[in-house]
């Protein structure tokens, strides 16, 4: 007897079964598209067929979009690319701040450990959210810990309690990498550059100096004004670029009668004297363009740089390559073995900075009572100037092996010390016996401060005001019907109009009709480009995805 054939529903098809659509995990970059195309006028059905998504799964990222934008708003650019679940804007501000505070750590090197990270969570969340906390159950827990590394990258802390060192596997890594890149772009030494921060308080004597001072001037104190430099320098070690200074006065009363335009650095100014995006931004679309163009120019060179920075809140990764400029972030944590400007070339500035202020024949509390940022701008030229060429091409030893001319006439220990040595030799004839070499160690070391909640949070601040700046700025232009053309609007149209032709070509019996078209779009937007506003694609290396629903998270 045959078996019976298995029931059927009515009007259900024979055939096979309809194949189960996968269940996808969205990056919030991902779901910050498919907002935008929202925003666009862009219907449910053509979404869903460019991005490859179901519609249900749009839907629900369209009902959930205040979430979403809070979350982004809140996170960093690592975030974007990493995380699925938008979860509490307070848990994704801490964590940005968290990884700002280890990264600044790791550039001082001051070391941290888990437990030390784990503490610092704990203080942030409870500076962000208040006395009324929202998110009591956080408690920085071994499971939290190991998914922010894997957020954020830091992959050499441990959870033994030891003291988390410079990642040095990707240190080890990272040269041979860039090497190819060099090779395949054929930059020579001269088309290679880095820059990079550090503070510096401008008229703040060691300690020696304020307690002998103090003794014999009562109510002397000394000032402890700081500002932020940026220094940069090529492989080749023949190009120093202009300082960048910033400070938290745009017209402090000693520079009043002088242009900007004209003094030895190019000058910034916030409330905190503090480098931020978009400081950093308008400098390298603006004023290193122009100056690195000069370089080329007169070096007969193409123009054509590679230019590296480490990843800081101030550098933002949104930033768009120039069309001759190609912007390039050393791995996280890296900054104290790799980075140039790292390996003494900023130690020797500021040791070359603090003898120069000495050698005027003056008391000391004459000097420190006349001496003015004006004095400091001057000062800064002339120590940048003072630093030998061995050393800006020598710095380059660990990132560029290839490039440094020589590995033995070069030693930043032996030009520091000698710096220093002549500084204790000024002081002592001010009358200042007591000065000596580790006094001189003691303020070199004072640049390295920790970040605290305080700063962390006024960082915050200044980055969301400045977005909020330029948001006013761009809807007034578009409100007065100005528009600005970007690469990002530029590679976004074509993308849109790719697809158009892709689904014409698809239908189009004529192969050579939709060929040719499809040619001519692509010569067009090679043509497109324009050397002096916009940029060419980034390659960005981004990890894989990583689920990150824990104890401060919740799923979309």
């Amino acid at each position: 007897m045959a078996p019976k054939r298995p029931s059927s529903s009515p009007g259900t098809s024979s055939g096979p079964p309809a194949k189960k659509m996968q269940r996808k995990s969205l990056t919030l970059a991902k779901k910050m598209e498919i907002l935008s195309r929202y925003d666009q006028g862009q219907k449910t059905s053509i979404i869903s067929h460019a991005l490859g998504l179901g519609e249900s799964t749009l839907g629900h990222v369209r009902d959930n979009a205040a979430k979403i934008q809070a979350t982004v708003e809140a996170g960093s650019s690592r975030t974007l690319q990493r995380v699925a679940y938008s979860r509490s804007s307070a848990m994704e501000r801490m964590e940005k701040m968290l990884a700002t505070w280890i990264q600044h750590q790791n550039k001082t090197s001051i070391p941290v450990s888990s437990a030390i990270i784990q503490e610092k969570a704990k203080s942030l969340i409870n500076d962000i959210e208040g006395n009324d906390r929202a998110n009591t159950s956080f408690q920085a827990s071994s499971g939290w810990f190991a998914k922010f590394k894997l957020r954020h990258g830091f992959h050499n802390i441990k959870m033994t309690g030891e003291a988390a060192s410079a990642d040095t596997e990707s240190a080890k890594k990272f040269p041979e990498m860039l090497k190819k890149t060099l090779e395949e772009g054929q930059y020579s030494s001269k088309q290679v550059f880095n820059v990079d921060e550090t503070s510096l308080y401008w008229k703040m004597p060691a300690r020696t100096y304020i307690a002998q001072e103090e003794k014999t001037a009562p109510g002397f104190k000394a000032s402890k004004d700081r500002l932020t430099l940026l220094l940069g320098t090529n492989a080749e070690g023949d190009c120093r670029l202009k300082p960048v200074l910033i400070y938290h006065s745009q017209n402090p009363r000693a520079l009043k009668r002088y242009d900007r335009a004209f003094l030895p650095v190019h000058w910034y100014a916030n409330k905190k004297g503090w480098m931020t995006g978009k400081i950093f931004s308008d400098y390298y679309k603006n004023k290193l363009h122009s100056e690195l163009k000069a370089y080329c120019n007169k070096e007969g060179i193409p123009f054509k740089i590679l230019l590296l920075v480490d990843i800081a809140p101030s550098h933002p990764a949104s930033l768009e390559n120039l069309s001759n400029i190609k912007l390039a972030f050393l791995p996280p944590n890296t900054t104290s073995l790799l980075q140039p400007c790292d390996q003494g070339l900023i130690q020797m500035f500021k040791s070359y900075y603090l003898r120069s202020t000495n050698e005027e024949n003056k008391t000391l509390r004459d000097f420190w009572k006349n001496f003015t940022i004006k004095d400091a701008v001057t000062f800064i030229k002339q120590s940048w100037a003072e630093v030998p060429t061995k050393c800006l091409n020598g710095v380059w030893k660990k990132l560029c092996p290839q490039f440094v001319h020589s590995f033995k006439a070069f030693n930043v220990d032996d030009i520091v010390s000698k710096a220093n040595k002549d500084t204790i030799s000024y002081a002592q004839d001010l009358g200042l016996d007591e000065v000596e070499e580790e006094d001189i160690d003691q303020l070199l070391q004072s640049h390295r401060q920790e970040l605290s909640n305080e700063d962390l949070l006024d960082i915050e601040a200044e980055n969301k005001r400045e977005r909020e700046e330029a948001e006013a700025t761009a809807a007034a232009d578009k409100a007065e019907g100005g528009q600005t053309l970007t690469a990002t609007v530029i590679s976004e149209a074509l993308g849109k109009i790719k697809e158009g032709f892709a689904m014409l070509e698809e239908h189009d019996p004529n192969v050579e009709r939709s060929t040719t078209i499809t040619r001519k779009l692509t010569e067009e937007e090679e043509e497109v480009d324009d050397p002096e506003a916009i940029g060419e694609e980034v390659e960005v290396d981004v990890p894989e995805e990583v689920d990150s629903t824990d104890e401060d998270g919740e799923g979309l």
